[in-house]
């Protein structure tokens, strides 16, 4: 655990030298401020747990101070009210401001070591709690991310189009363009060389197609298929990046274990339409991909045959 940091901002000489004795044998690290301006970067430097803070000060009021330290503090320091001034009015507005405690002077020095201590306890606490609800938190983004993750490309899945995608889609202003890409004789890879480089070849080319991911969701969408969408692109600009996909896996040197092998993708593209389903469309870039499929493999068609 660590040590515990108290900030004493009194511009008393004497009370911070009796506060100081009362935690003198106590693992307790302390430092002092004697006026506003020192308060601040003490915060800032210091960071304390627990600040013991005056209400009158030469600079500022007591009052002033606490919300400007609440500004800066990133450390969530519980913070006492340690004043003089002991009229109703005075402890009501410290509490509501959001004082952990206000004592006033003069006080008994084991009644305030007590105090401070319970509160010192309170808060390492709710540091430890804040933890573990950011831990918490961090793994819960993880979990949800990897819901909509393909577990062998790290890709985005169909889970990924179906709860976040498809409103993207009805929402967008832009021109979107369609990839669907299917690698060509697949099969006789896995029968060939074994499940092991399959997964190989899928992997390297989810990496090939991440690379080239401007403005583009690229998604594992089963199998040896993956489905891409480009956003605000011109039909020539996805044909182009269509084509130096196609080509980069063409050229990409796949190896396992001393196995060297090449491997090519057809694609089919099409313009994604708003008003159709969106199975319709997914049918549009289908049918440009089996029409390339039909026409040689390792190729880029649009699903109205202008590019062939």
């Amino acid at each position: 655990m660590k040590k515990p940091k108290l900030l004493i901002v009194d511009d008393s000489a004497y009370i911070c030298a009796q506060i100081k004795k009362i935690f003198e044998n106590e693992n307790i690290s302390l430092e002092v401020a004697n006026n506003g301006i020192e308060a601040l970067e003490k915060v800032c430097s210091f960071q304390p747990d627990l600040i013991l803070l005056d209400v009158v000060l030469p600079d500022i009021e007591g009052y002033d101070l606490y919300q400007k330290i609440k500004e800066i503090d990133k450390n969530y320091a519980a913070i006492i009210f340690l004043t003089s001034r002991a009229q109703e009015s005075d402890v009501v507005k410290g509490f509501s401001l959001g004082a952990c405690d206000y004592i006033n002077k003069p006080f008994h020095n084991e009644i305030l070591k007590s105090r401070i201590k319970v509160h010192l306890k309170e808060k390492q606490q709710n540091d430890d709690l804040r933890k573990l609800n950011e831990e918490m938190e961090a793994n819960m983004r993880k979990l949800n991310s990897m819901a909509f993750r393909d577990s062998l490309t790290g890709l985005f899945n169909r889970r990924y189009v179906s709860e976040r995608l498809k409103s993207e889609l009805l929402s967008s202003r832009c021109q979107i363009g369609m990839m669907m890409c299917d690698v060509d004789d697949f099969k006789h890879i896995n029968d060939y060389y074994g499940h092991e480089i399959g997964d190989i070849v899928l992997i390297g080319i989810a990496n090939i197609l991440e690379s080239a991911a401007d403005d583009m969701s690229v998604i594992r969408w089963g199998g040896e298929e993956f489905l891409i969408f480009l956003f605000g692109k011109s039909k020539e600009e996805i044909y182009q990046i269509s084509e130096h996909i196609r080509k980069s896996i063409e050229a990409f040197p796949f190896s396992s274990e001393g196995i060297r092998f090449k491997c090519t993708i057809s694609i089919g593209l099409a313009l994604y339409e708003p008003s159709l389903h969106f199975d319709d469309n997914l049918k549009h870039a289908d049918e440009a991909l089996y029409t390339g499929k039909r026409s040689g493999k390792n190729c880029s068609i649009w699903y109205d045959g202008i590019y062939k």
